[in-house]
C-alpha cells in the first residue's frame, strides 16, 4: 500500500492546532487540487479533488470517515474511493516540539484494487508522498497565516 508520513514544526500552542485539526472543514480544502468537500455528518464527508498523477489529471471522489478523534493529539480517518476503487487511512498527530512549538505529523496510506489496481498503485507510489507533504505543509502555512506567525 503506497504510504507516506510528513512532519512539520509549528510555533503555536497545542490547543490552537487541535482546534484547527479536529474540524475537517478546516483542513479538507488544503489538499492539492481541491474541488469541494461535502459533510455527510459530523464524522464523515466526501472529498473531491483533481489529482495530478503525472501522466494525467483525474477527478477523485473519496469518502472520508473520522474514526478517532483523541483530544488533544490525534485525528484518525479511513478513506474509501467513490469514483475509483481506492481504500486507505490516515492521521494527524500533534506532539511536543521545541520551545513554544508543536510538531504535526500527517500520514496517508492509499491503494487501488481491481482490474487497474497494479498500474494505479505504481502511480500512487509517487502521488501519496507528495499529497501527504503538500497537505501537511499547507496546514502549517494556513495556521501560521491565521495567527500572524512570521
Amino acid at each position: 500500500m503506497p504510504n507516506a508520513i510528513h512532519t512539520v514544526e509549528i510555533p503555536l500552542s497545542n490547543d490552537v492546532i487541535w482546534n484547527f485539526l479536529k474540524d475537517y472543514n478546516n483542513w479538507a480544502p488544503l489538499i492539492p487540487g481541491y474541488i469541494e468537500h461535502e459533510a455527510q455528518h459530523d464524522t464523515q464527508f466526501t472529498w473531491t479533488f483533481l489529482a495530478d498523477l503525472g501522466f494525467t489529471k483525474k477527478k477523485i471522489i473519496l469518502q472520508v470517515d473520522i474514526t478517532d478523534s483523541i483530544e488533544p493529539t490525534d485525528v484518525k480517518f479511513t478513506i474509501k474511493g467513490l469514483s475509483d476503487n481506492f481504500d486507505g487511512n490516515g492521521y494527524f498527530t500533534i506532539t511536543a516540539g521545541n520551545n513554544e512549538s508543536v510538531q504535526v505529523t500527517g500520514s496517508l496510506d492509499l491503494s487501488a484494487a481491481g482490474f487497474m489496481g497494479m498500474m494505479i498503485n505504481s502511480v500512487l507510489e509517487s502521488f501519496v508522498p507528495k499529497a501527504t507533504t503538500d497537505l501537511t505543509d499547507s496546514i502549517e502555512t494556513k495556521l501560521t497565516a491565521l495567527h500572524d506567525v512570521k
